[in-house]
């Protein structure tokens, strides 16, 4: 015999005698009627034991009222029973009792209140499930997300008193765990709107520093919000509040792979000093070296310049020092700002402007830096012309006056143009652009005016940088006079640093220029006979400057996996000395505390790098202490020790998806191309139909390999067999990344029940029933399980009446002599086998009711 057998049984005859000894009231009972109803008491007493144990019949969602009262009854009779006898005897059933009955009824009730607690909360998740699939973050999802908070904290203790762990469980599961689950979703985002409100309140009483600390606050967990509508919305907000009183940082992004661009809020200081905005000391770039930074007009945009592309699909830090200062000296932040992005480039260039300048030459803009090898062809009025040698990559192109001279340009006229065959910097796939055609109108103009020497700075301990007004001629060290006291210090190089225009040069200093111990030195620098493209000639200037051997060892910026070098490399802040770092001066242990032992690279610029090709994926601890590596300035100083935590990452794909047809009703799979996370594969959020996002409900069933989910909706979602849109979105892989989003056209079955709609007494002895569609009766000897029906308060005998079709699909007839009298009550039963053509059975416990 099986448990739930036996079970069956032993809770009929308990019941039963507790019935029966209901009917009996005992005044003064013997042993053996005592110990009789003790015995029953005992009975009922392990029928509620498995009524609330997952192991017997207990779900966590149903009170076992007909049990408990059983139980509760046929103690109290035991009890009374019990008392009458002499105290030997009433001892020994007592402890009975309580051992067997008491103990079981004391469990129960906290089993049912448990389930009460457990709705209580379920109401609160409810209301703020529904903010939550509305896309909503206001003050009734602020209160909704506390009164959830409160509730499953007050409640809490109710559920834990339930006994048996794995009830236990089971009631935290139903109600407990996918309330947190439900609240949790919120937690960011309402805390979010609450810092924002505070920072408002502290505005209207003009307390800045209280908003920028809140602000702050909401700016820390605002990366924390997954859902893009609710982060948006909260994020305009804050750069609405923000942009009112703070300079900040509103975007960085890279469009092309040598540009960064840093847009602020409000317009910030230009200028090389300590606090502009153009000082490239203030900004740093992870794994890449700043080449320059200029403002754009409006003083909100600063353009990061590199002198190595980005790669596609890899991920970038910038970091902005807090003493950047806008425009009207106001400080950027009380800590330094950093921002990662994710490179991606797609787009080709084209030609931004074709214009002539004043000296002649025609400036071809393109739209972003393009390679100095492109094969670049360019004609002008039917006939192929050459630019300027191009020495680097750039974004923009000379075509010399000599060369439209030789194919006869004449000023006013308009001319055509052609260009074609630039390429962008995209590391290993660049991007071509599509042949420009279009027209100019040439218009040089006669340039009288000379040249003039902009400024005059410091770059580093042997090298000074020279910025004119205009394109020269040529710049060289005869144009230069540099002494130190008497003695004459001859340049070591001159090199044009303005990618070609003439407009900017470095001059570099031989090392002898520092005396023996000898760390400073004051220079004068005379510049001297230099002339623009027309042949006018600058002003001599003459300028002192102090120059610094450089005594400050090289710092760590930043750390990263280059995964197309597949290289660990470690940044600093100036260019290291030529050659490998020292080996015994790195440590590496793995997430294991496994130590290993690091293979390196030679120096790169400012890198320290290290061969990642036999480090499988994992996240990495590494030290490096002072001396592995030096700088490359003339005291070749040791970097100073430091320890970071790198993250090796190989893995970039995307996950993919497709959707499977299930020969279940309301339920579709979908199957991944690989592994993904069960937070985002199971959530509602990641899926919609027909536009309309799963509702509360719906369950996730997710395979042992994490590939296979199964969505079953809840009943009454498909009304209809059709094909249906399912789109997939924001599910991550192991590696988290993100798949695009998809969709695709799937059929889903039917899942809405049949339900009856209308009783009526059509004749004396028949009622015609309606449903809400057309139904089936598959086995026509079971029709009258569907119904129960009761005449006057009394069931009526199956034998007394029929059940008969009827020629429209969606209608039945009841045929009995008794309807001739009046309160009949039709209802229909769980043991259903009426169904509709998708084979949902009949919806049972409607009730209709013929007067």
């Amino acid at each position: 015999m099986s448990k739930k057998r036996a079970l069956k049984i032993l809770s009929a005859t308990a019941i039963a005698a507790s019935t029966f000894a209901a009917a009996s009231p005992i005044d003064a009972a013997s042993v053996s009627q005592a110990e009789k109803l003790v015995k029953t008491a005992i009975d009922a007493g392990t029928v509620l034991k498995w009524a609330i144990s997952i192991e017997g019949s207990a779900d966590g969602k149903t009170r076992p009222w007909a049990a408990y009262n059983a139980a509760k009854t046929a103690y109290d009779l035991a009890f009374k029973a019990v008392n009458t006898l002499p105290a030997a005897q009433k001892n020994k059933f007592l402890a009975e009792l309580d051992q067997e009955v008491k103990l079981h009824i004391t469990r129960t009730m906290y089993y049912i209140d448990a389930i009460t607690a457990g709705e209580k909360i379920k109401e609160k998740q409810q209301a703020l499930a529904y903010q939550q699939d509305l896309n909503l973050i206001n003050d009734t999802t602020e209160k909704a997300y506390h009164e959830l908070s409160n509730e499953i904290r007050k409640q809490a203790i109710l559920l834990d008193r339930v006994y048996g762990k794995t009830t236990r469980d089971l009631i935290r599961s139903h109600y407990k765990q996918s309330a947190e689950k439900v609240r949790d979703v919120s937690k960011y985002p309402v805390t979010v709107k609450m810092e924002i409100d505070l920072a408002q309140k502290a505005l209207a009483d003009k307390d800045t520093v209280k908003a920028n600390k809140h602000l702050q606050e909401a700016q820390s967990y605002l990366k924390y919000i997954d859902n893009a509508s609710i982060k948006k919305f909260l994020t305009d907000r804050l750069n609405t509040i923000e942009t009112s009183f703070v300079p900040k940082v509103e975007n960085i992004s890279a469009a092309e792979p040598k540009r960064i661009r840093v847009a602020f809020n409000k317009a910030m200081l230009s200028g090389y000093g300590t606090n502009g905005a153009e000082n490239t000391a203030n900004y740093s770039v992870s794994g890449r070296s700043i080449k320059n930074v200029t403002l754009t007009n409006d003083k909100k945009t600063a353009i990061i310049e590199l002198y190595d592309s980005l790669y596609t699909n890899s991920s970038y830090t910038v970091t902005l020092k807090k003493n950047i200062q806008s425009a009207n000296y106001e400080s950027l932040g009380t800590a330094d700002y950093a921002s990662s992005f994710t490179f991606s480039d797609k787009q080709k260039p084209t030609v931004f402007t074709v214009s002539t300048l004043i000296n002649g030459n025609v400036e071809i803009k393109f739209s972003e830096i393009i390679d100095a090898d492109s094969s670049l062809t360019i004609t002008m009025d039917g006939k192929a012309v050459k630019t300027n040698t191009v020495t680097s990559d750039t974004d923009t192109v000379i075509i010399p006056k000599s060369e439209l001279d030789r194919i006869s340009l004449r000023k006013g006229k308009s001319y055509s143009i052609v260009v074609s065959g630039a390429k962008d910097v995209v590391v290993y796939t660049p991007n071509t652009m599509d042949t420009y055609r279009s027209n100019f109108m040439y218009n040089p103009a006669a340039d009288t005016a000379a040249p003039g020497m902009r400024s005059l700075q410091v770059k580093d301990e042997k090298t000074l940088t020279i910025e004119f007004t205009e394109t020269l001629d040529a710049f060289t060290a005869a144009n230069l006079v540099i002494t130190k006291g008497n003695t004459t210090i001859r340049p070591s190089a001159v090199k044009d640093v303005s990618n070609g225009q003439k407009t900017k040069f470095d001059i570099e200093l031989p090392t002898s220029l520092y005396g023996t111990n000898e760390n400073a030195v004051w220079l004068n620098v005379q510049v001297k006979a230099y002339k623009d493209l027309d042949n006018n000639t600058g002003s001599t200037i003459d300028r002192s400057v102090s120059l610094a051997k450089d005594l400050n060892p090289p710092q760590f910026v930043s750390s990263s996996f280059d995964i197309q070098k597949n290289e660990i490399q470690f940044t600093f802040n100036k260019p290291l000395k030529a050659g490998s770092p020292v080996v015994n001066q790195i440590t590496i242990y793995d997430s294991n505390d496994k130590l290993i032992k690091p293979t390196v690279k030679s120096n790169v610029n400012n890198k320290l790098i290290i061969d990642a090709r036999n480090l499988p994926d994992d996240v990495y601890l590494i030290s490096v202490a002072e001396g592995a590596v030096k700088d490359n300035t003339l005291s070749q100083n040791d970097n100073r020790a430091f320890t970071t935590s790198v993250t090796k990452k190989s893995d970039v794909v995307k996950p993919q998806v497709t959707f499977a047809y299930s020969n279940m009703n309301g339920q579709f799979k979908a199957l991944f191309s690989e592994p993904v996370t069960e937070q985002t594969a199971t959530s509602l959020a990641s899926y919609t139909y027909d536009g309309q996002t799963l509702p509360a409900g719906t369950t996730f069933s997710m395979s042992d390999d994490k590939k296979l989910v199964t969505i079953t909706l809840p009943e009454g979602t498909i009304k209809s067999t059709k094909d249906y849109t399912l789109t997939a979105r924001g599910i991550m892989d192991l590696s988290n990344n993100v798949m695009n989003p998809y969709s695709i056209k799937v059929p889903l079955i039917d899942n809405t029940k049949p339900e009856l709609t209308n009783a009526v007494l059509v004749a004396s002895n028949k009622i015609q029933l309606t449903f809400s569609e057309s139904i089936y009766i598959p086995i026509p000897s079971n029709e009258k399980e569907n119904f129960t029906i009761t005449i006057g308060g009394t069931p009526l005998n199956i034998d007394l009446y029929d059940v008969e079709t009827s020629p429209r699909q969606n209608e039945l007839f009841i045929t009995s002599d008794a309807f001739s009298t009046t309160g009949i009550i039709i209802k229909t039963t769980t043991s259903a086998t009426i169904s509709d053509a998708s084979k949902n059975t009949l919806k049972a416990g409607t009730i209709k009711e013929i007067k």
